[in-house]
């Protein structure tokens, strides 16, 4: 590569890097290079392959042109169930008690969570797996969030961390997929909630509330679910939010509404017709024409998300 081109790419990504407010460390994080190696590279001290570096970088630049071609789509859209969930995260916070968001996936759950955590001071979301379901583990997710350097790898020390750490700050704990945690974990969360005056919120399907009311309810569950002071249960997707999805889209005609509210009702309900927007405004896009009931169809059948899944499996 000349020596003309290496001097135009260090250009562009100082002029790109500027405009998306995004720093080299991250830019060399996203194309697979030391942060070290690429400040080199950008100050012509890299001894280094340079080369190697220049095709790197050329192909993010060509990556981010092409993303900035693509038409603009809604962010996140404040709906009806939005509004509800935040309602339940606020009292948990105002009133230092635990509340339950449950529902069936792609209602919106996660995603309202985690535009109240960008709204809001001192909320700390973490998502719960088979892999974080342990007490250490759990907690230790709790740790990082809070932004806890080196915290022990002792149940006993790390959850004293957490404590002194939330204690004071009037916050609020969201636990996503929080059906992941069996009632120690839960327990402990409980205590920890109390002792350190915070909110907790567990968010997920309807196990998370059902878990609490079964039969094991008056042993395991009691002293948790004694203390469950607001539940928000989301069966399917409200009509209402539909039609928010549809402003945000600018989709106006009657046909193209009663196709996403289709749609949504669905399995995967909100997530799916976000999958499904997103990628007819691609294709229309592509097409130079106006997004339209035509392209919606066509990308949902495209994206195969009508498929009985038991049958596949069948064989």
């Amino acid at each position: 590569m000349s020596e003309v081109n290496i001097t135009d790419i260090r250009e562009v990504l100082r002029n790109l890097a500027a405009e998306k407010g995004i720093s080299f460390a991250a830019i060399a994080k996203e194309i697979g290079l030391s942060s070290g190696a690429l400040s080199g590279f950008m100050n012509e001290k890299y001894v280094g392959d340079n080369e190697r570096v220049e095709s790197a970088l050329s192909r993010w630049i060509e990556e981010q042109q092409y993303a900035s071609e693509l038409p603009e789509t809604p962010e996140f859209i404040e709906t009806q169930t939005a509004s509800q969930i935040w309602t339940a995260l606020r009292y948990a916070r105002q009133m230092t008690c635990i509340s339950i968001v449950c529902g069936n996936p792609g209602v919106g759950k996660t995603e309202a969570a985690r535009e109240y955590c960008l709204r809001n001071d001192n909320v700390w979301m973490i998502t719960a797996s088979p892999s974080s379901a342990s007490i250490l583990e759990c907690i230790t997710e709790l740790a990082e969030a809070l932004g806890i350097d080196k915290a022990p790898r002792h149940k006993g020390p790390l959850v004293r961390t957490v404590r002194r750490r939330l204690s004071g700050t009037k916050g609020l704990i969201v636990i996503d997929e929080a059906d992941h945690l069996g009632m120690e974990v839960l327990e402990e969360l409980r205590l920890l909630q109390e002792s350190a005056c915070v909110g907790l919120v567990l968010m997920g399907n309807h196990n998370v509330y059902s878990n609490m009311t079964g039969v094991s309810r008056t042993v395991e569950f009691a002293r948790l679910f004694s203390r469950i002071a607001k539940r928000v249960a989301i069966n399917k997707t409200k009509k209402a939010d539909v039609s928010a999805v549809a402003e945000a889209w600018h989709i106006t005609s009657e046909e193209e509404r009663t196709l996403l509210q289709e749609i949504a009702a669905k399995p995967g309900a909100l997530r799916t017709l976000s999958h499904t927007l997103r990628l007819a405004a691609m294709t229309a896009h592509g097409a130079k024409k106006p997004l339209n009931e035509t392209f919606i169809r066509k990308a949902y059948n495209d994206l195969n998300l009508d498929v009985d899944v038991s049958k596949l499996l069948r064989g």
